[in-house]
């Protein structure tokens, strides 16, 4: 018998084209749409899958999905439909669920979307099975404590590891957050390394220990990074368009190192048996290391590669939904989720997060005047120019109408400052041309930070401050932005 997977549905079409996919694969079908009885099946640990149309159960599918966690029941939970809002799909994701394919996708998607959820799956019983055995080391092995130290070492690093990365969706600063976890008090490496893809972009994250790496070493990971994913994958990715982010930020890359560099330990991050990404290791005493820590780092790049994709699948379903369509940045939507994971994320780590509004002045006699192709044309182009001078940790996004919006994280009022100085002579120097016309286009700023809020004041005072400030600007045209010391 194969694995068991059950269907809930009241949907006799669906549920015909789900075995007519599902069962010729080996796998067991069994299907509910009682309501009455589905809660007591799905805790059933013998479902590797549960198949659910959202569309039928609607919001009860963030009970069931606490339900199972709470029960810390094996089983992977994928949703499908069609009657459901982007940002729903979203926090859905976010709250646990494996994964949710469009209904008019089903045929296409549903089988690998189970192969990957039951690979996720079979990682987390790994995670489980490690946790039950280190319980049980805890309580027969008390002579072997300098081992059980080392044990519970481990385990307080995967425990914390799994807590901050699991069901993280923003991997930009993932290296920090490994190292957060505890990792180097459980390992001794003299470099550290993750290859990763979030959309089109390829990545690279670095940590070495004594802040410095060779020229030709850096050259020679990549290459055996690169190399090795292409021998899984067979998926070329050039050097060239490899994004390198150095953790910390003061590493040295220099022609000559004196600290010398073995052949990296290198992980598939993968799922389902496809390659997402590498984990590279070098370290201190490579033979100490493969004796005692393969078990370790295996369960580490499932977790990661479990983080990984949920990241990536987390992306496309927010590209899809959160961007611009006639200037290509992010919409209000995006904005939105985009503010209230950064504040969280400046609030646990004591950060600041600044904010910059931003409104054209004078937009409505250029539609007025040119027309509302020429007012699209001054909006995707003054986008552009907000690409151009923000960071790639910052986000740019269309707030409404002529309005837009600048998030930066990790960046105090003076450095927010600098970028808006940045941004007003982009714009001076930018050519607005509409049909052989120069359009004269001049925008005010309201600049605002964390640090001037309130205790128990949130992302919605930040952004009042600065709509304040930017309307105090528009009345004073000598002064195109705001800060709060004139404010």
């Amino acid at each position: 018998m194969g694995e068991k997977i059950l269907i809930i549905s009241d949907n006799n079409n669906d549920v015909e084209l789900l075995k007519g996919i599902i069962e010729p694969k080996g796998f067991d079908i069994e299907w509910f749409a009682d309501f009455d009885e589905v809660r007591d099946r799905i805790l059933e640990d013998s479902y590797g899958a549960i198949i659910a149309d959202y569309d039928l159960i609607g919001d009860m599918a963030f009970r069931w999905i606490a339900l199972l966690q709470e029960n810390r029941s094996k089983s992977c939970f994928i949703l499908y439909g069609e009657k459901v809002k982007a940002d729903s799909i979203s926090e859905i994701l976010q709250k646990g669920a494996y994964g949710f394919v469009p209904r008019n996708l089903l045929s296409e998607r549903i089988y690998d979307t189970i192969l990957g959820g039951l690979d996720n799956r079979k990682a987390f019983i790994e995670i489980l099975k490690m946790i039950d055995e280190q319980r049980h080391v805890n309580e027969t092995l008390e002579t072997e404590k300098e081992a059980l130290g080392i044990k519970n070492q481990e385990l307080g690093f995967i425990n914390r590891l799994s807590s901050e990365v699991a069901y993280d969706l923003n991997w930009d600063g993932i290296l920090p957050r490994i190292l957060n976890s505890g990792l180097l008090t459980v390992l001794e490496p003299t470099l550290l390394s993750i290859l990763y893809r979030i959309g089109p972009d390829w990545n690279l994250s670095l940590h070495a220990s004594k802040n410095e790496i060779n020229k030709e070493t850096l050259k020679g990971l990549k290459r055996d990074l690169v190399g090795r994913y292409f021998s899984l994958s067979e998926e070329k990715i050039p050097l060239r368009e490899l994004a390198l982010h150095l953790y910390p930020t003061d590493i040295k890359v220099s022609a000559s190192c004196p600290i010398p560099f073995s052949k990296p330990w290198i992980l598939p991050l993968s799922l389902a048996g496809k390659p997402l990404g590498m984990l590279g290791i070098v370290p201190k005493d490579t033979e100490a290391f493969r004796r005692g820590k393969e078990e370790l780092m295996s369960t580490v790049s499932n977790i990661l590669a479990m983080s990984l994709e949920n990241a990536q699948e987390y992306h496309r379903l927010k590209e899809m939904t959160v961007t611009d369509g006639l200037t290509g940045i992010y919409n209000r939507t995006g904005f939105r989720d985009f503010i209230q994971r950064e504040f969280q994320r400046a609030k646990r780590y004591n950060k600041t997060l600044s904010l910059v509004m931003i409104d054209v002045d004078g937009f409505k006699p250029i539609n007025d005047s040119l027309g509302h192709q020429a007012g699209d044309y001054v909006l995707r182009e003054l986008a552009a120019c907000l690409q151009n001078c923000i960071r790639k940790s910052d986000i740019a996004a269309r707030y409404g109408g002529d309005e837009f919006a600048i998030l930066l994280p990790e960046t105090e009022m003076e450095e927010a400052e600098v970028l808006v100085k940045r941004v007003l002579r982009n714009l001076k120097d930018h050519a607005f041309e509409w049909e052989s016309e120069r359009i004269k286009v001049e925008i005010s700023l309201g600049i605002s930070t964390t640090d001037e809020l309130k205790k128990g004041e949130g992302e919605k005072e930040l952004i009042q401050k600065a709509d304040s400030r930017l309307y105090i600007a528009k009345q004073s045209p000598d002064f195109p932005y705001q800060l709060s010391r004139v404010a």
